[in-house]
């Protein structure tokens, strides 16, 4: 899934390999965003490379190839793009937010997560200027 959003509308970046969240994160966050869905941290480098900007990036924990805190790091270090807020999922609890934030995330939701804490967390990743898609 590939949006483009050259409206104003906000876009949304979403690693993550397991097919069922992925559906979920698209159907929860549509309303709040163009969302873009990929199945692993190399395809979300090239959608980073070969898309308009995002204004948010989703990621789990748990990727195959490269880690979701390497991906992280490899946003936080290209000037391009360092500046975009990224949400880290995670199952693993309170270590893995630890190393999350120190990565450079922004914010991080342990699963289980509920659907409302996930709309308002990236809708205050997104600011207060969310258009609805």
């Amino acid at each position: 899934m590939e949006p483009e959003a050259d409206d104003g509308t906000k876009r949304v970046l979403v690693a993550d390999d397991d097919h069922d969240v992925c559906a979920l994160l698209h159907v929860v966050l549509t309303p709040l965003a163009a969302v873009t869905v990929v199945n692993d941290a190399e395809a979300a480098l090239e959608a980073i490379a070969s898309q308009p900007p995002f204004d948010a990036i989703v990621s789990d924990f748990m990727l195959p190839g490269i880690s979701g805190l390497e991906f992280v790091q490899r946003v936080r270090s290209d000037e391009r793009i360092d500046h975009v807020p990224i949400l880290m999922i995670s199952g693993h609890g309170r270590l893995v937010s630890d190393s999350a934030r120190a990565a450079g995330c922004d914010a991080f939701l342990d699963k289980p997560f509920t659907l409302a804490q996930l709309r308002a967390t990236v809708r205050s990743l997104l600011g207060p200027s969310v258009r609805f898609a």
